[in-house]
């Protein structure tokens, strides 16, 4: 089946480039963030937080997704108007230097600051999907998606053995952002230099009226629910990622024969493990979104989530936590390029990047609470009450997409936009 309008390749002559130069772009931001970001607990423990590492880390990753949240709808505004791929350089550029001054700090405190800094220019995967989203034939879209996301979750994997290789040489641990620095800027030089864009389209000044595109885009009833749905993906992966690399160091701090084997190999084992399986599983589900309906694959996804899911609570040991992560990884990487092709056919004409835009807000708010509860819930209930609570999240999201996923084909044709 053809999905393409026509003559829409023709109108996308560089889309293969795009998906080239974003898929290296992801790789390299991912791996270096992924590379500071899994040693985060070690980082702070490193600059003598005491008793309040939970607290300390749950934190910084708030204020580094929480900033990244505030500031995403002001990028989808000025995409639409300047164009995708200034979005993909400004955030390569800003967040390398960010994460090179971060490098430089020593206290718990100025690490918070430092990433805030690091949030308020944060964006660089979900603006190279934009460009990708907004400049591919729809026949091709699943599959240029999906390539991009699994360099995106290739980084993911190489950068935690890429951390777990250079802890041990470096003198603080803190110097893993430098890494991230010199990766997420060659990232955004590349962008600058080879990737390419349609012209936009400007329908007239450029204005922020946040309200109004809120109040349109609310009137789509389809996209409130993704953006639900982005936020139990955020909760359950992005937000989720310093509290399993906390879990991982409890536990080996509880079974000393895993410590005989080096704690950062055990705190990056679950990141690469769940990093491997999002990779493998990631062309097929493109493949799959290429030809069926993406509101069943949806429902498939989220259910194999929720299974894999309850598994978590239960771990005892860092291998048990590792092998739990990888069958999670199988199913819920397949969520992100479902959600931005839905996203971006329910969103109103013209508004394709203030839409996606509201969708990245709506995972770093995922991404930002979810470290945060797990601050607040560790030292009453322990860590294992999170990913209860994130699991529960899995089985509502799935149960309100059961009842809302019929109508979705409708509310996406070109008559309802």
């Amino acid at each position: 089946m053809n999905l393409d309008m026509p003559g829409e390749v023709e109108r996308y002559p560089f889309w293969r480039r795009n998906g080239r130069i974003i898929a290296a772009g992801n790789l390299l931001t991912n791996l270096g963030f992924s590379a500071a970001f899994a040693f985060l607990p070690l980082v702070v423990k490193g600059m003598n937080s005491g008793e309040d590492l939970e607290r300390w880390v749950g934190l910084i990753a708030f204020g580094y997704f929480f900033i990244s949240c505030l500031f995403a709808p002001v990028w989808g505004v000025l995409a639409d108007h300047f164009g995708r791929k200034s979005m993909v350089v400004r955030a390569g550029l800003g967040m390398g230097v960010s994460f090179l001054l971060t490098s430089t700090v020593d206290r718990p405190i100025f690490l918070l600051l430092m990433m805030m800094l690091a949030g308020l220019a944060n964006g660089y995967v979900p603006a190279g999907l934009a460009l990708i989203a907004t400049n591919t034939p729809r026949s091709k879209a699943g599959s240029a998606l999906a390539f991009s996301q699994s360099a995106a979750w290739m980084g993911n994997m190489l950068g935690p053995m890429t951390g777990a290789v250079l802890i041990g040489m470096l003198s603080e641990s803190r110097h893993l952002f430098m890494l991230a620095g010199l990766t997420t800027l060659t990232a955004g030089l590349l962008a600058f230099y080879w990737a390419r864009e349609e012209p936009v389209g400007r329908v007239g000044p450029l204005r922020f009226n946040l309200r109004a595109d809120i109040s349109r885009l609310s009137k789509v009833p389809f996209l409130k629910v993704l953006y639900c749905m982005n936020l139990t993906f955020a909760f359950n992966v992005f937000g989720a990622n310093a509290v399993v690399s906390l879990l991982a160091l409890r536990l080996v701090e509880a079974t000393p024969n895993y410590g005989t084997q080096g704690v950062a190999f055990w705190i990056a084992a679950p990141a690469v493990g769940f990093t491997v399986a999002s990779v493998v599983a990631l062309p097929v589900w493109g493949r799959l979104l290429n030809k069926h309906d993406p509101a069943r694959l949806l429902k498939w996804q989220l259910a194999g989530g929720f299974a894999t899911s309850v598994f978590l609570p239960l771990v005892r040991t860092p291998l048990e936590l590792t092998v739990g992560r990888v069958l999670f990884g199988i199913f819920i990487a397949g969520m992100t390029p479902t959600l931005v092709r839905m996203v971006r056919e329910c969103a109103p004409t013209g508004m394709d990047g203030r839409a996606l835009s509201y969708s990245t807000a709506i995972q770093q708010f995922g991404s930002a609470v979810a470290p945060l509860l797990a601050g607040v819930i560790a030292p009453l209930l322990g860590l294992r009450a999170f990913f209860v609570l994130a699991s529960l999240l899995l089985l509502a999201a799935l149960l309100l997409w059961a009842q809302m996923a019929r109508g979705f084909n409708d509310m996406a044709s070109p008559s309802n936009r």
